[in-house]
């Protein structure tokens, strides 16, 4: 009897050994093929990388430098041109270029993108300052603190900045004169340049330099040449303005000279909304699409372009240069052309990249 019971659990044992030893086979085989998959599929997915010459997207690049890029405009064209020229630039350098405050849930005062500059303790500041105290006591902060500042658009001769990357304003100023003169020769008596009403009481104001310059051109000419402040607050605060001068009854222009892009736009679209095309010429700046083509319509007179990619680079060169050698140019001229109906088709026909600047 004893016997027979022990023959039982020797029998129950041997079904439960043979059942764990397929219970583990199988498991150990599962395992393997996984293996195998995962292994394939790595395999697969390096040899498609590879095809496709996609990099390794955690492949970290080490740069020398750092440097900020601030603007209260960071979201126009114009000055995302001048991102982009910084930006490959600095790659050529070793050297990596931010725009602070992009994609950032709220929007920032240029105060505020400052601060966070400096507290961020890049290695150097391009910004276009807005003429306040404030900015002049932030870049004398941010000199202090060993990062160099390198003014853009806007001078800021004031304070602690290193140099400042612009335009010839005496000749941009005989540009637009040039430009004036001829819509004189064609009639037109009623000439109003538009000025920033944030930098209006600066007494050595590019754009001061730029209407006095207009102004010589003018010279005797039987014709009457103002200067009307825009609110640039917002796009909507010189909307209103530039909409308010143009359907002014009393004293309507002849001709508006635009000093900026966001103005030369906003006068480009209320000519068109307000059927004024034919009646008022605009004289702008920058060459977007939207202008190019409304040169290429005779809706806009002309306009004043820059190389906005070149501008970009110098301003990383300027940093660069001071960085490495203490001292540096206090300031890099960036050459301006007029587009007219002469000219135009050459910038339209130009290739996208090309005509992106």
């Amino acid at each position: 009897m004893i016997n027979k019971i022990k023959n039982i659990k020797n029998i129950k044992n041997m079904k439960l050994f043979k059942k764990n030893r397929v219970i583990s086979t199988a498991t150990l085989s599962s395992i393997a093929v996984g293996v195998i998959i995962i292994i394939l599929g790595m395999a697969y997915y390096t040899n498609r990388i590879s095809e496709l010459g996609i990099t390794d997207t955690v492949t970290y690049t080490n740069y020398d430098y750092h440097y900020a890029i601030i603007s209260e405009e960071a979201d126009v064209d114009f000055w995302e041109a001048i991102y982009q020229g910084a930006l490959m630039n600095g790659k050529e350098q070793n050297v990596y270029v931010e725009k602070i405050g992009d994609n950032l849930f709220m929007d920032y005062s240029l105060e505020d993108l400052m601060r966070i500059a400096i507290a961020s303790k890049v290695d150097g500041i391009i910004l276009e300052p807005d003429g306040s105290d404030s900015i002049v006591e932030l870049i004398n902060e941010a000199s202090d603190a060993g990062i160099p500042v390198v003014t853009v658009m806007k001078d800021a001769p004031n304070s602690k900045r290193k140099s400042f990357v612009g335009i010839n304003t005496y000749k941009q100023g005989q540009a637009y004169g040039k430009e004036v003169m001829n819509v004189i020769s064609n009639g037109k008596k009623k000439i109003m340049v538009l000025l920033n009403s944030d930098s209006a009481d600066t007494a050595d104001n590019a754009q001061s330099v730029i209407f006095t310059s207009i102004m010589e051109a003018v010279g005797d000419m039987n014709a009457e040449v103002e200067s009307v402040m825009v609110n640039t607050q917002s796009t909507f605060s010189s909307e209103e303005d530039i909409r308010n001068i143009i359907m002014d009854k009393k004293n309507p222009p002849d001709v508006l000279v635009c000093l900026t892009a966001v103005d030369t736009l906003c006068a480009y679209q209320a000519v068109v909304d307000y059927n004024k095309v034919g009646n008022i010429d605009i004289i702008g700046y920058y060459d977007s699409d939207i202008i190019l083509h409304a040169i290429e319509k005779n809706i806009v007179h002309s306009t004043m372009t820059i190389d906005a990619n070149q501008m970009g680079a110098y301003c990383v060169e300027a940093l660069t240069e001071y960085i490495k050698t203490g001292g540096v140019s206090d300031f890099y001229s960036v050459d301006i052309s007029v587009i007219n109906g002469e000219n135009v088709n050459e910038y339209i026909n130009q290739e996208p990249e090309e005509n992106s600047n």
